[in-house]
């Protein structure tokens, strides 16, 4: 039921603008699975769902096909994995420590990817939503851009 619940999730915010987390209960009761907003409150901590331009969104969701970044992932609660286009990595983690975000603890750029280390899970949401804005299309809420191992077109 959970996973159900949680794909549902990742549909609405994909197709509409959805602010609170009762709005979005009601929005995946409405699309026929059962929700309530402490489970909608728990799928968004294990979806690692963030606020952009005051709407939730999945980090994916938001990065521009024309941006450095390709893919947000997560590994353990202190460390965050960014994929990027080849020979980005390493101005984009430049980028990102320059932004001077107190959740880091450092950076790691390779040639396309970027381990960043985090003090704890609770910096760890926080970079990640800052991440996200910082590469984000400004007027962007739920777009769809490249999945997860798609080559660029």
């Amino acid at each position: 039921m959970k996973r159900k619940r949680q794909q549902k999730i990742l549909e609405v915010i994909s197709a509409k603008p959805i602010a609170t987390q009762q709005e979005l209960a009601a929005e995946i009761t409405r699309r026929g699975v059962a929700a309530t907003q402490s489970s909608v409150s728990r799928d968004i901590v294990e979806l690692g769902l963030t606020k952009v331009n005051g709407y939730y969104a999945a980090p994916q969701m938001m990065m521009p096909d024309d941006g450095p970044i390709m893919a947000i992932e997560t590994a353990g609660d202190n460390l965050i994995v960014l994929k990027t286009e080849i020979g980005q990595a390493q101005p984009t983690a430049l980028a990102i420590d320059r932004a001077n975000m107190t959740e880091l603890v450092g950076t790691l750029a390779g040639d396309d990817t970027i381990f960043i280390a985090v003090k704890n899970s609770a910096a760890q949401r926080l970079a990640i939503n800052k991440i996200t804005e910082m590469f984000a299309h400004k007027g962007a809420r739920g777009r769809r851009s490249r999945a997860r191992g798609q080559q660029k077109r």
